[in-house]
């Protein structure tokens, strides 16, 4: 059988001109152009074929088996933009065997089989298909076609047009390689923008994250605090009704007083009567006695509610208000106790045992959240009639302290002990630890030049041992505030 000519437009594919017009459309491609810059090049394949219609499809990206048809030449409608699965079609055939493809109404002039299921007398049009290959990955598939009355194409032609095909699948290649490199440009510089802030915002999230582990375990305590505060307000208000009553009668037998002088200087005997009757009916010693112990009474109250709410306050403070202080460690603890005690009053009682320390160097509201979680945990531990022992006392060298916190709880089974100052690690029930608590003693404790050491004993309890300097060396402040902060 002899090979069908291409037809009138045949001599383009080989011509100079033509060449050099689709390297140009490939340059304008490779510049980023638009999806219109492909359209432009199936025209121009469809012209230099001699070709009525077309159709170009490549891979989806992020699969390796879905065509999507990217651009065509009177296709019916609907068909731009949809996708094809590989084997599907004649793109699906193509892409499904990595070779070029031709069909003819007549299955002898085309020399390749066609599917199993078609008629092999019914004229069809002329069409030709080959893959786009770019290092031998397909990326896609460009086809062209004669309608019913133009020559057919040829086994021929399709190997001619196969050198014009790996030429489009380069420029199709180089328009997504720019279109790939611009968004990822633009990726960049929008994470680049975003950088700095990322960075302000790293400070800001250490201080919420302990922020948050604070209001996790104040959360915890809320209502017993509530208990400690309304009891002393609960007599205070008592006390003062009852002072109410007291200083309205002693008002009235200062009435009386009042109206007895009023007549002098010649006094009435009915009004000197009425007040020495209401003098001898009321215990006046016993009311100025009564009323002296009742104030003092509601000032010990009302003392007790500012200390409770001022250890709160100081224990919940942070940000900007951080600074390093020289202060009184075993205050500190103290502060800590008031506003943790009745969370594990019921089920431990707390003993200190206090040594003769230095005033330490520190950052106070850090070493109250430190000491709260440790209480918190401990008290966590004990089911029920334990014991919470605090201890503290100086190191080997002069500018050293400890504090151990001892309980008699559960204890830590052995394969959790190296895992427990891990962020988010946590062996208590869901919903009933954040898995923060120690992680964040531990960068505080580290953040002050200091360390943490853990013992623990399944059934009989565990000890936490923190070791701190008593002054912080200039050097190590700077880096001590970097390390809070990260």
């Amino acid at each position: 059988m002899s090979a069908s000519p291409l037809g009138p437009g045949a001599d383009k594919v080989g011509d100079y001109a033509w060449i050099y017009a689709l390297y140009e459309l490939g340059r304008t491609a490779a510049s980023g152009a638009g999806p219109q810059v492909q359209q432009d090049i199936l025209e121009h394949i469809v012209s230099g074929l001699d070709a009525q219609s077309g159709s170009i499809a490549l891979l989806v990206d992020g699969t390796e088996d879905l065509l999507e048809v990217a651009a065509g030449i009177d296709l019916p409608p609907g068909v731009l933009g949809s996708r094809l699965a590989r084997g599907v079609g004649l793109f699906g055939h193509v892409m499904a065997t990595g070779e070029p493809f031709l069909i003819n109404g007549d299955v002898a002039e085309t020399g390749l089989p066609l599917r199993i299921n078609e008629r092999r007398d019914r004229l069809t049009h002329s069409a030709m298909c080959w893959p786009l290959l770019v290092a031998e990955r397909i990326i896609g598939a460009v086809a062209v076609n004669r309608a019913p009355g133009h020559p057919k194409y040829t086994i021929h032609d399709l190997d001619r047009g196969q050198a014009m095909t790996s030429l489009l699948a380069l420029v199709i290649a180089n328009h997504r390689m720019h279109v790939e490199r611009e968004n990822q440009i633009l990726e960049l510089s929008t994470l680049n923008a975003t950088m700095q802030r990322i960075n302000e915002m790293l400070e800001e999230a250490q201080d919420q994250l302990v922020q948050s582990e604070k209001m996790a375990s104040i959360g915890q305590i809320a209502a017993g605090v509530a208990h400690e505060i309304n009891n002393p307000i609960g007599y205070v208000l008592s006390n003062f009704g009852t002072l109410d009553s007291y200083m309205a009668s002693l008002f009235g037998l200062l009435e009386a007083y009042v109206e007895f002088e009023r007549p002098l200087p010649a006094p009435l005997p009915t009004p000197l009567d009425r007040a020495r009757a209401l003098r001898e009916g009321i215990d006046l010693n016993f009311l100025r006695s009564d009323v002296v112990a009742l104030l003092a009474e509601s000032r010990d109250g009302l003392l007790r509610v500012k200390r409770i709410v001022q250890d709160l306050k100081d224990f919940s403070r942070g940000g900007v208000e951080e600074e390093w202080e020289v202060v009184n460690l075993h205050d500190a603890l103290d502060r800590t106790l008031n506003i943790v005690r009745n969370e594990v009053k019921y089920k431990a009682r707390i003993e200190t045992n206090y040594g003769s320390l230095p005033d330490i160097e520190c950052i106070p509201s850090r070493l109250h959240q430190v000491f709260l979680n440790l209480i918190v945990d401990a008290g966590h531990a004990i089911e029920e009639n334990g014991k919470i022992t605090i201890s503290t006392g100086t190191g080997t060298t002069a500018n050293e302290i400890w504090i151990r916190f001892e309980d008699t709880g559960c204890g830590i089974p052995k394969e959790h002990l190296n895992r427990i100052f891990e962020p988010f690690f946590t062996t208590k029930p869901v919903g009933q630890g954040t898995g923060l608590g120690l992680s964040v003693s531990y960068s505080i404790v580290c953040g002050h030049g200091g360390s943490i050491d853990v013992e623990s004993e399944v059934g009989r309890g565990t000890r936490f041992t923190i070791r701190l300097p008593v002054r912080q060396l200039r050097t190590t402040v700077m880096e001590a505030e970097a390390a809070l902060a990260s």
